[in-house]
């Protein structure tokens, strides 16, 4: 199966989103999904709510959404921005390159015109 990451992101690039709610796989504007899209979703929904409700996406979701709404970044920055806080630092790169690689992420979506107030 396809990288379940993968997947929601392609979801939430129709306008459409997969969300647990109270443990049960919500499709979220799912008339936006082509019906294989919506298939291939209602038989991997193990996968995916196994997914959704993990320790690693809920910190990802988290950490994407104080980017999103206390930082007003764009949700496409914000979630990129928080994978990145979410890696591991590359092989060959220090701790002070890598921590001023996220510092400078970070000051360019706050510094960024008409995005961060």
């Amino acid at each position: 199966m396809t990288d379940v990451a993968d997947l929601v992101d392609r979801v939430r690039s129709f306008g459409a989103n997969i969300v647990l709610d109270d443990n049960a796989l919500r499709v979220v504007n799912g008339q936006k999904l082509p019906s294989a899209a919506r298939s291939y979703i209602a038989k991997h929904g193990k996968a995916i709510a196994d997914y959704l409700g993990s320790d690693e996406n809920i910190e990802f979701e988290e950490r994407a959404a104080i980017i999103d709404f206390d930082g007003r970044a764009p949700r496409e920055w914000a979630e990129q921005f928080a994978r990145y806080l979410s890696a591991t630092k590359p092989s060959g790169v220090s701790e002070m390159d890598w921590s001023w690689f996220l510092t400078t992420c970070g000051r360019m979506i706050d510094e960024a015109p008409g995005v961060a107030v």
